[in-house]
């Protein structure tokens, strides 16, 4: 034996698809040459002793064997899953979220005692078929480090285009002025940029974790800013300042092993943005957004995924939806605040507006770092806010202060994955689901 034990993920998945596509060219091409020998006007005893070899035995050896190709691509890759699976256990477990989830997978995948159903099933969001139309329909654009979920909160937001390094195609190109900053030193730091960017086409791309992230449009912008910080006794003060025009259109969405995102967008404007924020020695913080914008811009986006902590494990849930559009000119205000020790922050956005145009938004959160909220629009205004309106409790932030080290929810959720995992290992023997 030469001592290997197993495969590498990446390149077995790559063979499954090699495999899947091998099988649907086999098919085409058995089909295109049926097609073609029914179509000959070839008559006579040759004629029907070909036709007749031809559909009853080497048209369904073909298809016999595109079968067993796609078939054994799909083994390649659940071995890869599998692969993956054992080297997450043997890092000591992903969490209990991560056991959770993967004990629910179990039951759902063919051959368990409810598959094929969610997740992965013929229905599914998230099955095998879509994300290969996904990959297969749009540019490969590799592998992005991290879980990215395209949309979620915040995507509506204006002045997005000039510093986006999210590529949406094979178009890109990007430039910049002012790079590093031009003062630093202990009494704080100050720095004056020029930046913008253009991008154009379609783009695939799949994370760390499995999540196929697809979009498609153009977008370009160009801004110039500055940002700077002064250092004092009691804490410090960071303040910035931007202002910049950009022209965009996309669309785009996620969908994976830790659920889906998708959205949509488009808007031409101009836009200036201010900020100022007061941090004290023991955390707290008081911030001050100004934002001006004139132009028109329509956006759309949902999401409902797992979040994932620093470590890359699975610590809760986040969901959301939100629709606006506008045209004309906007201005306003966001007030925002963390508590020392980082327990509690909220904010609040008011703004003046002389245009037409409305929306509605909201979504949450429920993780160990965050459990939270957030409000928009005239479901704002249908709550008796008087505006955009965020607040959160950061559970992590309050455990960490009452605890030695740094331990905190996401370490003692990780004891319990590591548990969970090794109770399923040590049952497998008499279970028919795992």
């Amino acid at each position: 034996m030469s001592g290997f034990y197993g495969g590498v993920p990446e390149q077995m998945r790559a063979q499954g698809v090699a495999c899947r596509q091998g099988s649907q060219t086999i098919i085409q091409t058995t089909d295109a040459v049926t097609a073609l020998i029914d179509s000959v006007p070839w008559l006579g005893p040759d004629a029907i002793a070909f036709r007749a070899l031809w559909h009853g035995q080497v048209k369904p050896s073909l298809y016999a064997k595109a079968e067993d190709i796609r078939a054994k691509g799909e083994e390649i890759t659940q071995h890869a899953e599998e692969q993956d699976h054992v080297s997450n256990s043997d890092g000591g477990g992903g969490g209990i979220f991560d056991a959770v989830r993967d004990f629910i997978e179990d039951l759902f995948q063919p051959g368990g005692p409810f598959g094929p159903g969610l997740p992965g099933g013929p229905f599914s969001p998230m099955n095998p078929a879509i994300i290969d139309f996904l990959k297969d329909s749009l540019m490969d654009g590799g592998q992005r480090p991290g879980q990215e979920m395209y949309g979620g909160s915040g995507y509506h937001g204006r002045g997005q285009a000039a510093g986006n390094d999210r590529p949406l195609g094979a178009y890109n190109d990007d430039f910049s002025f002012g790079d590093g900053r031009e003062l630093e030193g202990d009494l704080g730091y100050a720095d004056v940029y020029a930046r913008g960017g253009a991008s154009f086409g379609g783009n695939h791309t799949v994370d760390k974790y499995g999540n196929h992230t697809g979009t498609i449009g153009g977008r370009a912008g160009a801004e110039v800013g500055f940002e700077g910080s002064l250092n004092g006794p009691n804490g410090s003060v960071t303040g910035s300042a931007n202002a910049g025009a950009e022209a965009y259109a996309e669309a785009g969405g996620t969908v994976g092993p830790d659920g889906f995102s998708a959205g949509g967008k488009a808007g031409i404007g101009a836009y200036a943005n201010g900020s100022i924020t007061s941090e004290t020695i023991g955390g707290g913080s008081q911030s001050v957004d100004g934002q001006a914008y004139a132009g028109a811009y329509a956006s759309a986006n949902a999401y409902s995924h797992a979040t994932r902590n620093a470590d890359g494990n699975i610590n809760g849930w986040t969901l959301g939806a939100d629709a606006r559009a506008f045209a004309g000119a906007e201005a306003g205000a966001t007030f925002g605040e963390s508590s020392p020790g980082g327990w509690f922050s909220g904010s609040t956005e008011i703004k003046a507006k002389a245009g037409a145009g409305g929306g509605a938004g909201g979504g949450a959160v429920i993780s160990t770092d965050a459990i939270g909220f957030n409000v928009s629009g005239e479901l704002a205004a249908g709550l008796g806010l008087k505006g955009s309106t965020s607040f959160a409790i950061h559970p992590n932030a309050i455990v960490d202060t009452f605890t030695p080290g740094d331990y905190n929810l996401d370490d003692a959720i990780s004891d319990g994955g590591a548990f969970v995992n090794d109770l399923k290992d040590s049952t497998s023997k008499y279970s028919p689901f795992w």
